[in-house]
């Protein structure tokens, strides 16, 4: 992945809510809690986190948002059409978690730095990134890495 992002469009599989990501995320994580397993249909979700105004031209007429579980107060939108994830948000709308199969050149992303209640994990990952079961030690772990991401983004600027 080089430094430089390039803008691109995203959206659910059947291409009915869009957005423009304009920015790179400030995090990716993989997520093995149950919310996630349900609300993707997947073992897990693979999922980016990006500020609100990294996220323009968002035409979610057809999203159906809810919240699974309080908290975190995070709300999972799925497309009406074809049922599958187009986005979440969390703390208010300011944070804009989008799965990584939404995005059409995935290559040019970060790499995953971890996975998530690994705990409830569907399958074991063969992979070196660090594992955190639990949903203190996993939230402690998102609180950390978007800390890190957003002073990336300052100290780039």
């Amino acid at each position: 992945m080089s430094s430089e992002f390039t803008p691109q469009e995203g959206s659910c599989s059947c291409q009915t809510n869009t957005f423009t990501i304009n920015n790179k995320p400030v995090a990716r994580f993989i997520c093995h809690c149950t919310i996630c397993q349900e609300f993707t249909g997947q073992a897990y979700n693979d999922v980016t986190v990006l500020l609100k105004p990294d996220v323009s031209d968002l035409n979610l007429v057809r999203t159906k948002f809810r919240r699974w579980k309080m908290p975190p107060n995070v709300s999972r939108g799925l497309c009406t059409r074809c049922n599958k994830p187009s986005l979440e948000t969390a703390l208010g709308g300011n944070l804009i978690l989008i799965p990584t199969s939404n995005y059409p050149d995935a290559a040019a992303l970060p790499k995953p730095s971890m996975h998530l209640f690994y705990n409830r994990r569907v399958e074991d990952m063969d992979d070196d990134l660090p594992k955190y079961n639990g949903f203190a030690q996993s939230q402690a772990m998102i609180v950390k890495a978007l800390a890190q991401g957003l002073v990336k983004r300052i100290i780039k600027h």
